[in-house]
């Protein structure tokens, strides 16, 4: 799909796939980040590859310790008990039969980078506790799906592992239905975009449109779908993680009643 020109758009062109995250910084809380500008080389497609997935460092089973060590931290932590807590008073509003996780990024870099490794699985072990909340509220199954042109062949092969589905982009995309929840933290507006070309998901959890609102200024941030969904919705501050900024400025938004 086409997205406006505005050179100011926090992401790169449509024509890249690496989902880079927007970073924080500064204080944190909803509107407290500012969703990030694009860097040179972003500006400069014709210039810049598409970057391919690394070769895996980690085996299957290293990445399978560090979730287990993450996930067990975030089960015990304040902002798992809040959110499923919030999740559950929400739960008559909306259910879900899938879910598809965008642009989580790799448990296995190429740099093996700790932090990033640390945010892939904490975003994954709250995605992982929605949909499980989801799940008890509603006695149904949901299929869990995740797209991320970043994914080697071990993360394919772990989450694969777990249950779920890896799909290539822009497969993932043309997935999201009315019974879909969309889940993507700090992501570029190019990814937002098109995942909420055809259809208002039943739950969103990712940068809400207040915050883009407030870095662009209203007069200048003519993107419709982001607007709708925000008018369509009840909205929930995400929780956050200790004193960390993985949760930064991100929103769960609950579609109202039938509304598509």
């Amino acid at each position: 799909m086409s997205v406006d020109g505005d050179h100011h758009l926090p992401g790169p062109p449509e024509t890249q796939e690496e989902w880079t995250r927007v970073r924080r910084k500064g204080r944190r809380g909803l509107g407290a980040g500012r969703p990030q500008t694009q860097t040179q080389t972003e500006q400069s497609p014709a210039t810049t590859a598409t970057p391919m997935p690394s070769a895996p460092c980690l085996s299957v089973s290293e990445i399978e310790r560090d979730r287990q060590r993450l996930a067990g931290q975030w089960k015990s932590s304040i902002c798992c008990r809040q959110l499923q807590e919030l999740v559950a008073s929400h739960g008559a509003e909306s259910s879900i039969s899938q879910a598809i996780c965008f642009g989580l990024g790799s448990f296995n870099p190429a740099d093996g980078a700790w932090e990033a490794r640390r945010r892939a699985h904490l975003q994954l072990a709250a995605f992982l506790s929605i949909v499980e909340q989801m799940r008890t509220g509603h006695q149904q199954s949901i299929r869990c799906f995740f797209q991320e042109p970043l994914f080697n062949s071990a993360d394919r092969e772990f989450l694969e592992s777990l249950g779920h589905q890896v799909v290539e982009s822009p497969e993932g995309f043309g997935l999201v239905d009315s019974s879909t929840m969309v889940f993507g933290i700090h992501l570029y507006r190019v990814v937002y975009s098109q995942a909420l070309a055809k259809h208002t998901p039943a739950i969103f959890v990712g940068t809400p449109y207040d915050v883009w609102e407030d870095f662009h200024g209203s007069s200048d941030l003519n993107w419709s779908r982001m607007k709708e969904l925000d008018q369509l919705c009840d909205k929930a501050r995400f929780p956050e993680y200790h004193d960390d900024t993985i949760f930064s400025s991100t929103s769960i938004h609950w579609r109202k009643g039938d509304t598509t």
